[in-house]
């Protein structure tokens, strides 16, 4: 059977072991009576990503389809035994890494890091793909944003740069933290004072948001045109301060032994994440990080 290869952060991670809900991917494979093959890990950066599709690439057929949730371009994979500690907004990235590790990351960040060079970099990566999907006679890979697609910059990137040109790289059209995983909190509320760093879905979506999802890439894939994340058909507005202690509400929407969880998190772990702790948190917002 025909596959599909599917590399990401969060958004696309599998869910833990013996845990009976399908997310959206799986949902993906049946809709189109296709095997998939999810490599996608939480917390890790694009240029990981683009490494473990590279392993795969030799044993793919020009039937098989490439899906690459695009993670933020400012991530780094700074380490290489720690691909999921690429964000300074991890809560426990200081209990992850050594004294030493920190200061390596906070030194490139605040000295090497900035948008434009992410972009240009990011742009790279699919410059690449497209050429390996024409080598390798492939589909058009399909991109998954993420995130939004440019970080703000002092320079206009997107005046430079037209992906849409590119006949092997379709993009998204919207991304998922702006078109599906924010647009689920009332407004008003922050993630932040909403989850306090432990998000208790499913890859960051309400379970009704899975299956529309599903459906809207089961369609773009069987189209060749790019995901549409713009069309208002997903469900919004439903998560408040109420709903984390809504018994019926969990069962329909959230991952039940998340909530459990969170509830020790609070009691025990609780902490602002290392970067707000440690002031950087304001230099890096500055920067769009």
């Amino acid at each position: 059977m025909n596959k599909v290869y599917i590399v990401g952060d969060s958004f696309s991670s599998p869910n833990q072991k013996g845990d009976p809900y399908h997310p959206w991917y799986i949902q993906l494979g049946q809709l189109l009576r296709i095997n998939v093959v999810n490599k996608s890990m939480i917390g890790v950066s694009q240029d990981w990503c683009w490494w473990k599709l590279a392993q795969d690439l030799p044993n793919m057929t020009a039937e098989d389809q490439i899906l690459i949730v695009m993670t933020h371009p400012g991530r780094y994979w700074y380490f290489d035994d720690k691909p999921q500690m690429t964000n300074p907004n991890i809560v426990n990235i200081d209990s992850e890494l050594s004294p030493d590790q920190l200061q390596a990351v906070q030194g490139y960040m605040t000295q090497i890091q900035r948008p434009p060079l992410d972009i240009q970099q990011m742009s790279h990566r699919l410059g690449w793909l497209q050429a390996q999907c024409q080598q390798y006679r492939l589909k058009p890979a399909q991109i998954l944003c993420a995130f939004p697609l440019y970080i703000k910059s002092p320079y206009p990137m997107e005046e430079h740069i037209n992906w849409e040109t590119y006949s092997h790289v379709k993009i998204s059209k919207g991304d998922l933290l702006t078109h599906v995983e924010q647009p689920e909190v009332v407004k008003g509320l922050s993630e932040y004072d909403l989850w306090k760093g432990w998000d208790c879905r499913y890859n960051h979506m309400i379970k009704s948001n899975h299956t529309l999802l599903a459906e809207t890439v089961a369609n773009a894939i069987t189209d060749q045109t790019p995901i549409d994340l713009l069309t208002p058909n997903r469900t919004t507005g439903v998560l408040d301060n109420n709903t984390i202690s809504d018994s019926e509400f969990i069962e329909k929407e959230l991952d039940s032994s998340s909530v459990e969880k969170r509830k020790t998190y609070l009691k025990t772990e609780f902490q602002k994440p290392w970067a707000h702790r440690t002031g950087l948190f304001d230099y890096f917002k500055k920067k769009n990080l």
